[in-house]
């Protein structure tokens, strides 16, 4: 049977820089499987896109985006992916931090901070301390004491859900509040006041966190990847991603290549 190493997963993994907690990116294929295997360390998997099934001594759990699984190391399981693949955020733990196992659904703050983190491990830049802030948050939602949850499976949790397995879609506040079964006006003011971001925000977050994985894994044009995720034109693509990167995507492409 595979053990898998401290801060390994399957999957194509991206790493953030060194911090006390090692978070990681992995982009799972569509219709992956993994072998049955054991980690060497305590971990937390959060489920940002996609799905998969896991099978384990404990039984089968279909994990959606939203969930958080903690596993302790020596748990053996398997994992079965489906047709869209998977995007999970990844929180390896190292001896002496303690993680009750076992899945729950992580709150919209908590979701909020996992896209943060999602993004500074994407964007691969030299953040040790704005990965390991976040790191920390997490980790005290995910498992510390008062854990909130009053949103779990609500409303909230399906428009995020929604936003973030399209971010390429031109969400309308409309359709979003149809979704939602609430007023557009209080969805908009609601929504800010539970992650701290605006609608719009939280989309072009989730949209630039896509982009960087496939400036990374692919060698696209940049004028197809703007029409694949739905900006109007690249230079709209551009000054998006220079808000969060400091430089244009195609530079930022090339530096990862000269690395």
């Amino acid at each position: 049977m595979t053990t898998l190493a401290y801060g390994r997963t399957f999957g194509e993994v991206f790493t953030a820089p060194a911090a006390a907690v090692t978070a990681t990116l992995s982009v799972h294929p569509a219709d992956a499987e993994t072998p049955a295997h054991v980690h060497a360390n305590d971990y937390v998997c959060l489920v940002l896109a996609g799905r998969f099934r896991e099978s384990s001594d404990q039984g089968d759990f279909d994990w959606r985006p939203g969930d958080a699984v903690i596993h302790r190391g020596e748990e053996r399981h398997r994992d079965s992916f489906g047709p869209t693949g998977a995007r999970c955020l990844n929180l390896h733990l190292p001896d002496g931090v303690a993680a009750e196992p076992g899945g729950r659904r992580c709150d919209p703050p908590t979701r909020s901070l996992a896209e943060a983190l999602a993004a500074e491990v994407a964007l691969g830049g030299d953040a040790e301390l704005g990965v390991e802030a976040l790191c920390a948050e997490l980790l005290d939602r995910l498992c510390g004491e008062g854990e909130d949850e009053r949103d779990d499976a609500g409303w909230l949790g399906r428009v995020i859900e929604a936003i973030d397995s399209a971010p390429e879609r031109a969400w309308r506040l409309e359709e979003l509040a149809s979704l939602a079964g609430r007023h557009p006006t209080h969805l908009a003011r609601a929504f800010r006041g539970r992650t701290g971001l605006s609608l719009g925000a939280w989309r072009r977050r989730r949209r630039v966190t896509e982009l960087c994985l496939r400036l990374r894994r692919e060698e696209t044009p940049l004028a197809d990847l703007a029409a694949d995720l739905g900006y109007a034109d690249q230079a709209h693509m551009t000054r998006e991603f220079r808000a969060v990167a400091s430089a244009p995507p195609g530079a930022w492409r090339r530096a990862l290549a000269g690395a």
